[in-house]
């Protein structure tokens, strides 16, 4: 079977590159031997040929000769013999060999038809690719080709993912040439308008893909996303006849992605939720914005730190966000849906599945609501591994502190004297208010090789004097919002993981422990106030502690789109339901941001543990109410 070669070929190659001998590896599988030896010989020989640049005017003269003998062929004639074969370049080498081995009836180039950009055989199937374009000579059908073909590569880059493994630059490598070569026969041929329509949708879909996936590049993989993602992008510009380009060195420290409101300071330069964002020519979407506009933006961050908006999507204050994130345990898991906190959520072809699924695994699904069925965006997983448990949420409440920098693929920001680190893979929303010094924030973050990186990093409404425990909040004493919303008052949600009544870890940050209350039980949710002294968080109130069903913890966060009588909230398809124990932290209010802990109970319903409520004024108004 090709499957059972492609992965005998693998070990065997694996083995031999740290020093086995060939006999040895052989040797496991007798009845094999045969066609293994010449495979492993071929494809080792393909594997170590090495680079080599032959001179300009030799390389055209030799390419001449090539279209030369092909124009031949193509007419019925004898090709013209040529005997000086030491100017091509290994990748005409490698053809050769593929085109012998397919002559031999070796299964080498079948074999490596499957395999994936982390196998020796890669080369293999790139070269038996590059084949098959040189004996196309239909331009429109060679243009074809190379969209299949760069479309294979989204799928080899998606199988990476769902084995959780880094994306590695040959394959973006090979994404981007073969897109721009495609795009360059497309944009002198208007007649293939069908053609030009599916390199510009692939373009944006493949550009899409990448700019969330930064950090699952692999560390050598950099300069080829950088170059890939600026082919894609300006694929797009191209094939629209629209003026503009995104270089490589625009998207050298990555992108960022920014959710906040538009004020312009200069002509082509904007602040978004505070931050400064270069549009130009090159910038899709939204682009003819107005002050006080809010819009999303994912920008590419150059080297000199600056920031070019690739994306601009302007979002609608008056339509309520159909996305929202729901994070817990798979409970089922079926080839088209997953079960998590209660919700079922269906599992598409276009759903980014950043892991294997499966039960009990603890992940992250981003959800959309489409013609009102829960679909899956994306699902994330931790990056600690397959096998090991994902680190707990903490989410940090406090001021921010000093300057907010964003020019560096990892930024460092202190908020309520903790330290994060803001990298190309945090969400920034501020929608509420400018991203700024000494403006109160809310951090999503879990530990990472001992840091903790930032998550999403949420804005908090500047104004606390109209904070929704005025009107009513099921808060206790009425007073909880102003103790909070004190001057070094940070705020801490998050799961116990170990402590005695000096000291508790709640989510990898060690606080002082709270007096005269009982240590939680492991896996507890809790959470608290307190200040920072040094680097110590003193406990001044503890809040609520919630001990761990045998369900475990689920948190939902998004928008709330509607309250029901009972109390219920919906969340996008999410209902959560309201307790006698539950604990609600601000007033809820329909269009108003909501982060929900909750577990599920014996009716198998997502019920709320603690409700955090972020907005004092709902973001998305009712219908019919003034801004």
């Amino acid at each position: 079977m090709a499957g059972s070669l492609a992965s005998i070929l693998d070990e065997c190659l694996d083995a031999l590159n740290q020093g086995e001998r060939l006999e040895d590896c052989l040797a496991r599988y007798p009845g094999q031997v045969e066609d293994l030896r010449t495979l492993l010989l071929l494809a080792r020989r393909l594997s170590l040929t090495p680079r080599h640049q032959p001179r300009p005017a030799v390389q055209n003269a030799g390419w001449q000769r090539f279209l030369a003998r092909a124009e031949d062929m193509r007419l019925g004639g004898k090709p013209r013999p040529s005997i000086n074969i030491g100017w091509k370049r290994p990748l005409a080498i490698a053809a050769a060999l593929v085109l012998v081995a397919v002559a031999a009836g070796g299964g080498t180039v079948y074999a490596s038809q499957g395999v994936l950009p982390d196998s020796p055989l890669y080369r293999v199937k790139l070269a038996s690719e590059d084949v098959r374009l040189w004996f196309t000579f239909d331009d429109a059908g060679k243009a074809e080709l190379l969209l299949d073909q760069s479309r294979e590569r989204t799928d080899e880059v998606m199988e990476l993912l769902y084995d959780g493994k880094p994306i590695p630059g040959n394959v973006l490598s090979s994404l981007r040439s073969r897109n721009a070569r495609a795009v360059r026969i497309l944009e002198d041929r208007p007649e293939e308008g069908a053609l030009l329509q599916r390199a510009h949708e692939q373009s944006a879909a493949q550009e899409s893909l990448l700019l969330g996936l930064w950090g699952d590049l692999s560390q050598s993989a950099h300069d080829e996303y950088a170059e890939a993602v600026a082919t894609l992008h300006n694929a797009q510009l191209r094939t629209d006849d629209v003026p503009g380009a995104v270089m490589p060195e625009d998207l050298a420290a990555g992108v960022i992605n920014i959710t906040g409101s538009a004020q312009e300071t200069v002509e082509g330069v904007w602040l978004i939720g505070g931050v400064e964002v270069r549009l130009d020519a090159s910038t899709l979407g939204d682009v003819n914005l107005q002050t006080g506009q809010a819009v999303d933006v994912v920008a590419a961050r150059g080297a000199n730190g600056r920031l070019l908006a690739l994306t601009v999507a302007a979002t609608d204050r008056h339509e309520p966000q159909q996305q929202y994130v729901v994070s817990g345990a798979l409970e089922e898991v079926s080839n088209d849906e997953v079960v998590i906190a209660g919700q079922r959520i269906a599992i598409t072809e276009n759903t980014l599945l950043k892991l294997r699924l499966q039960r009990g695994q603890a992940v992250e699904i981003k959800v959309e609501e489409i013609s009102g069925e829960a679909v899956a965006f994306s699902v994330e997983g931790p990056k600690t591994g397959p096998q090991k448990a994902a680190p707990p949420l903490l989410v940090y409440e406090g001021v921010i502190e000093g300057t907010v920098s964003t020019g560096e693929v990892i930024n460092e920001w202190v908020v309520g004297g903790q330290r994060f680190l803001v990298t190309p893979g945090t969400e920034i929303d501020a929608r509420a208010a400018a991203l700024a010094n000494n403006v109160r924030a809310r951090v999503e973050a879990a530990i990472d090789k001992d840091e903790l990186v930032a998550r999403r990093v949420v804005v908090l409404a500047a104004d606390p004097s109209q904070d929704a425990t005025e009107d009513g909040g099921t808060d206790g004493d009425g007073t909880e919002e102003d103790v909070i919303r004190e001057d070094g008052v940070v705020s801490v949600e998050g799961v116990f993981e170990a402590g005695d009544g000096e000291r508790w870890t709640i989510s990898g940050v060690e606080v002082d422990a709270p007096l005269d209350v009982e240590t939680p039980e492991v896996g507890s949710l809790v959470t608290l106030v307190g200040r920072r002294k040094g680097d110590l968080l003193v406990t001044e109130k503890l809040l609520a502690t919630f001990r761990p069903s045998g369900r475990g913890l689920a948190q939902v966060r998004g928008i709330i789109g509607k309250i029901e009588e009972d109390g219920t909230l919906q969340v996008g398809s999410a209902r959560v339901e309201l307790g006698v124990e539950s604990v609600v932290r601000g007033r809820p209010q329909t269009g108003s941001r909501v982060f929900i802990w909750g577990s599920l109970n014996d009716s198998d319903a997502l019920q709320a543990l603690y409700v955090n409520v972020l907005d004092p004024k709902p973001l998305v108004p009712e219908s019919g109410s003034e801004d």
